[in-house]
């Protein structure tokens, strides 16, 4: 079933779709949350308890309840606390799911008030939550997305390890339900198109000539998006999100000076698994939690996206350089293309019926662009 434009329209308006640009992410929401609750340090329990407070209630106000995950630092005995959502598919908790995790550490380091890392990864999800509520009420979805904000990623990976121990894995084992895919976003608003903005760590080159030489032909500028997946395990979902990130680029970038592009990092973990401290700098986010965990059994698919944080710059040589003022006008096009990129993800890994309206609102504005002359 085609969709009227008069249709399209107004559903778009309702649920905050900008008709000119055609984007998903409402820019206005992500905005208050960073200003809120997502530009302060989140370091010690009391600043910690503000983000989860606001994290809750932006989750509370488009119907999708939340639950605080208690947990203990194995290492140091702290208690620190996940907040988890689940939206549920009409097969959740049954062997007919396939669950798709979306994750994003919500803790920072000590005195940072922690804008990009990770108070964009954190705004990105809480919008596509808002999205894919929001379409849910007009279109049938097949699969239950989960929705991870973890805590002390800052503090050895901790709120990650005790979800995928504690809450996912009994999950899949008690349900039989298996996961399409987990999608760690860590650092999402750094748009830095400058030559040698861009650095890596020393073992880059070693590692991944490839993209050693693809960065080397975009003279080592921080306009890219970093999606990191192990070679071969994470093949399915890598490309899914490289279709999705395709499609808002195009939607959203054909007319930036500098096209926004995608940077794989594909890990060759069996191949150095004698060396695996060699690999350290591209494992050292919450991914390392569902790639390495208690029952290799189980597969949990999973990609890591990142704008490569302390590796941009300034960034480089200031790392608690990460406050509002991260929030200029090129960054924030750069969050919402990506926010708007996992949208477009989650539509396609859920199987949700909204993937029609989306092909119909890109062909509607392109066909808009044709007759005005601006393609």
């Amino acid at each position: 079933m085609r969709i009227s434009s008069f249709f399209l329209s107004t559903l778009c308006v309702g649920i905050g779709i900008g008709i000119v640009s055609s984007q998903l992410a409402d820019v206005d929401r992500m905005q208050h949350d960073l200003a809120k609750f997502l530009s302060i340090a989140r370091y010690n329990e009391t600043q910690k308890a503000q983000a989860r407070a606001g994290i809750k209630m932006a989750l509370d106000s488009v119907g999708l309840p939340s639950m605080t995950h208690t947990f203990i630092h194995e290492e140091t005995n702290e208690i620190g606390m996940n907040v988890i959502a689940v939206h549920r598919g009409p097969y959740y908790g049954t062997a007919d799911d396939k669950l798709i995790v979306m994750c994003a550490n919500y803790d920072t380091l000590e005195g940072s008030p922690g804008v990009d890392d990770n108070g964009s990864g954190v705004a990105a999800l809480l919008e596509a939550a808002r999205i894919m509520v929001t379409l849910d009420a007009l279109y049938r979805r097949q699969y239950s997305i989960l929705y991870l904000f973890a805590d002390m990623k800052h503090k050895g990976l901790a709120g990650s390890h005790a979800f995928v121990e504690d809450v996912l894995l009994p999950l899949l084992q008690r349900s039989n339900s298996t996961i399409t895919g987990a999608v760690v976003v860590d650092g999402l608003l750094h748009f830095d198109p400058f030559p040698s903005s861009q650095a890596m760590p020393d073992s880059f080159t070693d590692i991944f000539p490839d993209s050693s030489k693809e960065l080397h032909d975009h003279k080592h500028m921080g306009d890219f998006i970093q999606v990191t997946s192990r070679d071969k395990k994470d093949e399915a979902i890598f490309h899914k999100y490289v279709a999705a990130f395709s499609r808002s680029t195009t939607a959203l970038a054909s007319e930036w000076s500098f096209r926004p592009w995608l940077l794989p990092l594909k890990i060759p973990i069996d191949r150095m698994a004698n060396q695996l401290y060699k690999l350290h700098p591209y494992l050292y986010s919450d991914h390392s939690s569902f790639f390495f965990h208690s029952n290799q059994d189980i597969e949990l698919p999973t990609i890591y996206i990142t704008d490569t944080l302390a590796n941009r710059g300034v960034r480089q040589y200031c790392p608690h350089c990460d406050g509002l003022y991260m929030l200029t006008e090129q960054n924030v096009k750069f969050l919402v293309l990506l926010t708007d990129s996992l949208v477009r993800f989650l539509i396609d890994l859920s199987q949700s019926e909204a993937a029609v309206l989306i092909d119909d609102l890109h062909s509607m504005l392109f066909a808009d662009h044709i007759r005005h002359g601006k393609s």
